[in-house]
């Protein structure tokens, strides 16, 4: 069987000498797996065209049973050129693919999610918005479409009125009111308010909050916390050590 469809880059692998095995997000069918075979040929067609990011409109060959499909070919759509220019921008891009490619499932299209990347991806290439605020408003939102979102407003224990609470359980779903937060954790009140801000869904809004030294970095932490707690297993965000050395380098 043959498909058409748009699909973002996510990540590469050298499959042989001249060849790749490519993971893309695409519109129709969700995480997707290919081997685009001659992809690093300087005359293949594929060349240039699967760059890490790049927008492409791909054409799969698909056979029942395999858990690999066979690109035919691909066409950049868009490149994104901004991340791939710049380090942290390239670091965060492939930090927002990681929180993808861990939440989502194999050939279940969600559309919202194919959405999101564009709108993370595009914002990263441009520079307008800090990495940082991108990655945590795209990362929030992110659990929210695949069905991990944060209960912020209601205690998730006896579902009354957490009334500001700073107890927090990532088992439970999030906020815990005073009466039940006996033995959970405690998270700052101004990092329940930024989680707000960040889910009213304005990205430039969420650049222009007045943050603490370190705010995204703890609300990444707690995203991720929380995230493994649902899925019940750990996240392992290998973007998260390259940044640390870029911003360490930086400063």
């Amino acid at each position: 069987m043959r498909i058409t469809t748009p699909a973002f880059v996510l990540k590469r692998i050298r499959w042989s000498d001249t060849s790749l095995i490519v993971t893309m997000y695409s519109l129709d069918f969700g995480k997707i797996s290919a081997v685009a075979k001659g992809a690093l040929r300087p005359k293949s067609g594929f060349f240039g065209q699967l760059e890490m990011f790049s927008l492409v409109e791909s054409v799969l060959s698909r056979r029942e049973g395999r858990d690999l499909d066979t690109m035919i070919s691909a066409v950049a759509m868009e490149h994104y050129d901004g991340i791939r220019e710049n380090p942290v921008a390239f670091t965060h891009a492939c930090l927002f693919s990681e929180w993808v490619m861990r939440l989502v499932y194999e050939n279940e299209p969600n559309q919202p999610v194919f959405h999101l990347l564009s709108v993370i991806l595009e914002e990263i290439s441009s520079g307008r918005i800090k990495p940082w605020a991108l990655t945590c408003a795209g990362a929030e939102k992110l659990m929210r479409i695949t069905g991990m979102g944060i209960e912020l407003d209601k205690c998730t224990i006896c579902g009354r009125d957490a009334e500001k609470s700073v107890f927090f359980d990532c088992i439970s779903g999030g906020i815990v009111c005073k009466n039940c937060g006996k033995g959970k954790a405690e998270v700052s009140r101004g990092l329940i308010e930024f989680l707000k801000k960040l889910r009213e869904g304005d990205l430039e809004k969420a650049d222009r909050l007045r943050i603490w030294p370190g705010a995204y970095k703890q609300c990444h932490e707690l995203l991720q916390h929380f995230a493994e707690a649902q899925q019940q297993s750990a996240l392992r965000f290998k973007s998260l050590a390259i940044l640390e050395d870029l911003e360490h380098g930086i400063s």
